[in-house]
């Protein structure tokens, strides 16, 4: 029994070494493809985070600075987004500047008017529109 159990162990040793031989040939011959792949899967997930934030922005133009039972609302939403943003590491360093209004507006309610409000939401999403395009120019290898 213990003789059969060796031969099976070394036929699986055998197995094993020549998966990783494939993978490792597959990994240099088809390497294209691979980082292809790969970065459609990062492209996808960078236009989850773009979408999320589109829409909260979204739900900051239906809300009015001038309602005050809404002015909650459009706190919460800022700070959502102000989160969103840092979670990001891409985005952080490219939204700075919009951060920083977005945080001084949901801290201080008083700079919360319905102009600045939509002011920011443009900005906003004008940047986040760019970084839309940057992303798919890069997909395609065309980022300069």
């Amino acid at each position: 029994m213990e003789v059969i159990f060796k031969i099976l162990t070394a036929i699986a040793d055998v197995f094993a070494i020549v998966a990783a031989g494939i993978a490792i040939y597959i990994f240099f011959a088809k390497r294209d493809i691979i980082s292809s792949a790969l970065r459609v899967l990062l492209n996808f997930s960078s236009q989850i985070t773009l979408d999320e934030l589109k829409a909260k922005l979204e739900r900051l133009n239906d809300l009015s600075a001038d309602d005050p039972d809404e002015i909650k609302d459009i706190v919460n939403i800022l700070n959502e987004v102000v989160g969103q943003i840092h979670g990001s590491k891409n985005l952080s360093t490219q939204c700075n500047e919009v951060m920083i209004k977005i945080e001084n507006m949901a801290d201080d309610k008083s700079q919360l008017t319905e102009p600045r409000k939509r002011a920011l939401i443009s900005e906003l999403r004008e940047r986040l529109r760019n970084i839309d395009v940057d992303n798919y120019a890069d997909f395609i290898g065309d980022k300069k």
